[in-house]
Formats: structure tokens, C-alpha cells, sequence
């Protein structure tokens, strides 16, 4: 009797209980969502906004992992980035610029918590994983309003005839913008909903209008991806859906393209000009200089954050190697490349175990990130680790989902 009587009282006790962690784990999730939201325009209202929502963030989904709401799966990508911290932190032992090496170790740091927030928050639910990519995709439809808001009141960046959020890097913010665009697309294969799927089919050529207004080549070029992803992903959609969509986006399009300035799609159009020199804008100069300091430390690099300083031995000011890939060979060597590359390796290898549909678009998206990063140093930006974190827990998921169908 006296055991029953406990059970019994017990109850109310553990429904609080219950009710207390379903709140954490939403709150978590609420804050989360917004933070990734705020990522693409939170600092043009306020220079540092993002930055609150990250701790705010951070703050909830801390106190959801601690009180067990959350049940979040780590991979061998999330241990390659795990091997990756290791090595920066070790590489601060022989980085000859010791400040440098220290700030960008930080941002390390806080690019990882920001991988923990996305997987324990997705935690193996479609919705949650849907919900990220909606984040995402609108919080860069915000930002693209800001990119044309300032066009169209003659707010330029601190580069003549481009428009952007004067806070963020240029060039990088249009490659924030072009990974909004095979997630929009993915995202009109996810609703039955018409108006769901006509308002994400409106959004690429606004994000597409945003790119050419910040005049950026990389990104017009990787952004060919997430529409060519658009065009398959339809390809055996009736002629009726065909036909609207197709009428809907090539007139949002030619809309896009007729009003943004001459100055910045001559800069778009002169890719290939830009190619065929063979400088592409100076970065095989910089790629050429940063190789040279390479190869005196192979297999361990200068160090973290070590760039600018060999570079200025060459008398090359630059800070960075405007490559990802060489970036990262220069500074933390073969062993560094060889993490970053184990993370990519564990997206396609998941990926490609996942059914057709969720293979293609992750693929798509995964693409983007690495053509954009041939010519761009993006491996430090908030929104690449985004992209490469949901990716890997949506290819974990889809992947072992489809096994479990299979069986």
C-alpha cells in the first residue's frame, strides 16, 4: 500500500517534470530557429544583434542538455570537427602570430557550439530538421530585402556601385545568399500547400536580384547550382505545374535581371573574362604565395592564424587566402585539410545512402558550398557551418530512415 501510495504521489511530481523539460526543449528550439534567422540581417540593425541571439541560444539549448530534452545523434562528422578543434588548438603552439591564432581559435570554438545547437535541436524529427531550412531561407529573404532596400535608396557598400549590409563581408554574404537557394527549392518538394510552394519559388529570384546587386562573381556562378537543382528537382512534375512554375520563375527572373544596375552585371558578366586572364582578381597570386609557405611545414602548417604573417614575408598583404582549401593547407597543413575533408567525406557518404529525392538536394546544396569555397575563405563563417551541420544530420537521418524502411 505505502509503495502504491508513493507511485501515486509521485505523478503530479513527474508530469511537472515532463511539462518543465517540453518547455526547455521548445524554448531551445524557438531560440534556435531565431538565431539562424537572424544570421543573414541581424547585424544590419544592429552591429552585434546576431551575436545575442547566439548566446541566448546557446544559453537554452545548454539548459535543454542538461535537463536530458533533447537526444541529439554525433557522428563521425561531428568527431571529425571535434579532431579539428584539437588541432587548432595545438597549432597555437608554433603559430608565429599568437593573437591572430587565438581569436580565430575562438571562433573555432564557437562555430562548434553552434554545430551542438543544430543537431541536439533537430534531434531525428523532419519537422525540426524543415524548420532550420525555413529559418534559414527567410532570414536570408531579410537580408535580400536590406540588399534592395539600400539599391534602391542609393546606399552603396564601401565598393562603388555594390550594395550589401554595410556590416557584413561582401563577398560572403552573397555566398550566404546563394545557399538559401537549393534549400527554397527543397523546401517546395516538402508541402502540398500551393501557395507554400509559390512563395519559395518567388524567393530564388529575389535571392537571386540580392546577389547581383552585390556584384559578387563567385556567387553568381555557384548560384547556377540551386537553380539547375530547381529545374531537376521538377522534372517529372505534371505539364500544368511545369508550365506555372516554369511562367512564374522566368518572368520573377527577367524581372531580377532588367532591374539590377549595369555596374554590377558587367562585374557578374566579367567571370569568365576574369578566368581566362588567369589572375582571377590577383587570388592566384595570393595561391601561389600562400603554396610557397605551404611547403616549408607540410603535414602541420604554419599554424592557426598564421596566413597574414608568412604572407607578409612574400610581401603579400593579404589576411587571408581567398580558398578555403589553401587557406587551410597553409595554415594547419595536410593533417587540417585532411579533417575539414573527413567532415565533407561523412556528408556524402550519408548522403549518398539516403533515398533519391533527399540524396539530390543534399548533393545540390553540398556542392554549392564546396565550388564557392574554391575561390572564397568561408570555412569560418556562421552560415557555412550552419549549411554543413544540417546537412550531415539530415544525411545521418535520411540515410539510416531508408534502412529502416528498407527493412
Amino acid at each position: 500500500m505505502q509503495s502504491n501510495t508513493l507511485n501515486s504521489s509521485n505523478q503530479p511530481v513527474n508530469s511537472l517534470q515532463s511539462k518543465s523539460v517540453g518547455l526547455i526543449t521548445t524554448g531551445s528550439l524557438f531560440m534556435s530557429l531565431f538565431f539562424i534567422f537572424s544570421i543573414p540581417w541581424g547585424n544590419a540593425v544592429w552591429d552585434g544583434l546576431s551575436r545575442i541571439f547566439g548566446l541566448l541560444a546557446f544559453g537554452a539549448v545548454g539548459l535543454a542538455f542538461i535537463s536530458g530534452g533533447t537526444r541529439g545523434k554525433f557522428t563521425f562528422f561531428h568527431l571529425a570537427i571535434a579532431l579539428l578543434g584539437v588541432w587548432f588548438i595545438l597549432s597555437l603552439i608554433w603559430t608565429p602570430d599568437f593573437e591572430r591564432g587565438k581569436e580565430l581559435l575562438i571562433t573555432t570554438l564557437q562555430l562548434m557550439l553552434l554545430t551542438l545547437l543544430v543537431t541536439i535541436n533537430i534531434d531525428n524529427r523532419k519537422k525540426n530538421l524543415l524548420l532550420f531550412y525555413h529559418s534559414y531561407v527567410l532570414g536570408n529573404l531579410v537580408g535580400s530585402g536590406i540588399i534592395i532596400y539600400n539599391f534602391l535608396n542609393g546606399i552603396e557598400s564601401i565598393y562603388y556601385q555594390r550594395y550589401a549590409i554595410p556590416t557584413l563581408d561582401i563577398d560572403g554574404q552573397s555566398i550566404m545568399l546563394t545557399l538559401a537557394m537549393p534549400m527554397a527549392a527543397y523546401l517546395t518538394t516538402q508541402y502540398k500547400n500551393k501557395l507554400i510552394k509559390i512563395t519559395y519559388i518567388i524567393v530564388i529570384p529575389t535571392i537571386v536580384f540580392a546577389v547581383f546587386l552585390t556584384g559578387t562573381r563567385t556567387a553568381s556562378i555557384v548560384g547556377i547550382i540551386g537553380i539547375l537543382y530547381w529545374l531537376i528537382t521538377y522534372r517529372n512534375a505534371s505539364f500544368r505545374i511545369k508550365t506555372t512554375f516554369f511562367i512564374l520563375f522566368i518572368t520573377s527572373m527577367i524581372a531580377a535581371v532588367s532591374l539590377a544596375p549595369k555596374e554590377s552585371l558587367d562585374r557578374i558578366l566579367s567571370s569568365g573574362q576574369s578566368i581566362s586572364s588567369g589572375t582571377l582578381n590577383n587570388r592566384t597570386v595570393i595561391w601561389g604565395a600562400s603554396i610557397e609557405q605551404w611547403k616549408l611545414s607540410p603535414i602541420i602548417g604554419n599554424g592557426v592564424g598564421s596566413l597574414e604573417y608568412v604572407l607578409n614575408t612574400k610581401h603579400v598583404e593579404y589576411d587571408s587566402a581567398h580558398s578555403t582549401y589553401i587557406h587551410l593547407l597553409t595554415e594547419n597543413g595536410l593533417i587540417g585539410l585532411g579533417l575539414y575533408l573527413l567532415m565533407i567525406l561523412s556528408i556524402i557518404y550519408y548522403g549518398l545512402k539516403s533515398p533519391n529525392s533527399d540524396m539530390l538536394f543534399i548533393m545540390a546544396l553540398l556542392t554549392t558550398i564546396l565550388v564557392s569555397q574554391i575561390t572564397q575563405h568561408t570555412h569560418f563563417h556562421k552560415e557555412t557551418w550552419f549549411a554543413l551541420t544540417v546537412l550531415a544530420v539530415h544525411a545521418y537521418y535520411s540515410s539510416i530512415n531508408k534502412n529502416k524502411t528498407s527493412q
